[in-house]
């Protein structure tokens, strides 16, 4: 993966060379050949660094070695890697700001900015991605937003040996279970004061998760995938397995039994064929506070939930260990062939990354945007800003 890994911050003025000139209107923004020339310099308030200014031939605007920075118009640059790694074990945002003496508005915007980036990490991750050449294990981790009666499924695809998550996918759905009175009470209440609650399904979600990674597959071969019983996901994969593009194994959940039961047989063979997944689940369950069994830090919008995920398999695939048990000395991202080397979390915050470089998917885009819209909030505000990108 062509990723440096040095932070702009840390490379010499003299020695930075700027790759495009960062104005999106800019005729220089795609070009190859980017002509530029050195501006004057200015001081930095929040640590005195003296940040080199640069001159675009093409377009005649201003810009300096801090734009292409992660910390761009930020006055507490040190926090993010801080923060980035707090939301990883298990850190709800009043907690992370009381260990690191900030506000926890501070902790939130930022964990927003790194869930940012970190969606377009890895969207650039799956686009240098040569190949899928194993199979991989699917199913939906099942969460709240807002209340417990506003579930979202959301869709995980992990690699059977390298334990790769491949992609993220939001389906918020309708309530399950038993619908009890006092259920039934609550939801009319939110339907009547915020709007209709949110509704999806499982198979618009593989659907989209598969138009992602089908391309991946080389020619002559099929993406062998993992599933449990849910008939969306058969649904969904039809028309790749008619095409020959898809083989599909399916392994119903078994019946629920008591804890001093033993496995039946069915149980065992279908534990070892979705490890991979659900082990990703108990990792999220364990690592991330808003994802708790019992929480009070529990996301109100699927926007932040998904942006904290990408957050936390940006971690999972590039900075942790496959295993901490029993130590490979390797990340997910090194044994699908990504990386050589462990990354931590300065170095995968060391570039800008710009949306509009990239091929994002049509979700990828709404989440980026926080278009994804949570009814029950009562303002769901979208990202717009230019400067704090």
């Amino acid at each position: 993966m062509d990723w440096p890994r040095t932070p702009v911050e840390r490379i010499p003025r003299n020695r930075f060379k700027p790759p495009f000139c960062p104005r999106r209107e800019c005729p220089s923004h795609d070009r190859l050949e980017f002509r530029w020339v050195r501006d004057g310099t200015y001081s930095r308030k929040c640590d005195r660094r003296i940040i080199q200014k640069y001159w675009c031939k093409s377009c005649g605007k201003r810009f300096s070695q801090q734009t292409f920075s992660c910390t761009y118009y930020l006055k507490k640059p040190k926090l993010l890697p801080l923060i980035a790694a707090a939301l990883v074990c298990c850190g709800a945002a009043r907690q992370i700001s009381r260990a690191l003496g900030c506000s926890h508005t501070t902790v939130i915007c930022q964990a927003n900015r790194i869930g940012r980036h970190t969606l377009l990490f890895h969207s650039i991750s799956l686009e240098q991605l040569r190949a899928v050449r194993e199979a991989l294990a699917l199913d939906h981790f099942e969460t709240f937003q807002f209340c417990q009666e506003m579930q979202v499924g959301i869709g995980t695809a992990v690699g059977r040996l390298s334990h790769f998550v491949y992609g993220l996918d939001p389906a918020p759905h309708k309530l399950g279970g038993i619908m009890t009175p006092g259920r039934a009470k609550r939801i009319k209440s939110l339907v009547k004061r915020r709007g209709p609650l949110p509704s999806g399904s499982y198979k618009k979600s593989v659907e989209r998760i598969l138009a992602l990674l089908i391309p991946k597959v080389p020619d002559g071969e099929q993406l062998h995938l993992i599933t449990d019983g849910k008939q969306d996901y058969r649904t969904a994969a039809q028309s790749h397995i008619n095409s020959g593009k898809l083989r599909m194994d399916i392994f119903s959940n078994p019946p629920r039994r008591l804890k001093h039961e033993p496995k039946s047989a069915d149980a065992k063979v279908r534990d070892q064929a979705m490890f991979p997944v659900d082990l990703l689940h108990k990792l999220i369950r364990h690592c991330m506070a808003n994802h708790k069994r019992e929480t009070i830090a529990h996301g109100r919008r699927v926007n932040s939930i998904m942006l904290r995920l990408y957050v936390f398999i940006a971690w999972r695939n590039f900075v942790k260990d496959k295993s901490e048990r029993r130590p490979q000395n390797k990340t997910p991202a090194m044994d699908v062939g990504l990386v050589d080397c462990f990354l931590n979390w300065k170095q995968v915050l060391s570039r800008r990354l710009y949306p509009w470089k990239q091929s994002l998917a049509s979700m990828d885009s709404r989440l980026y945007a926080m278009k994804m819209e949570t009814p029950a909030v009562g303002r769901n505000k979208h990202h717009d800003l230019v400067n704090a990108y």
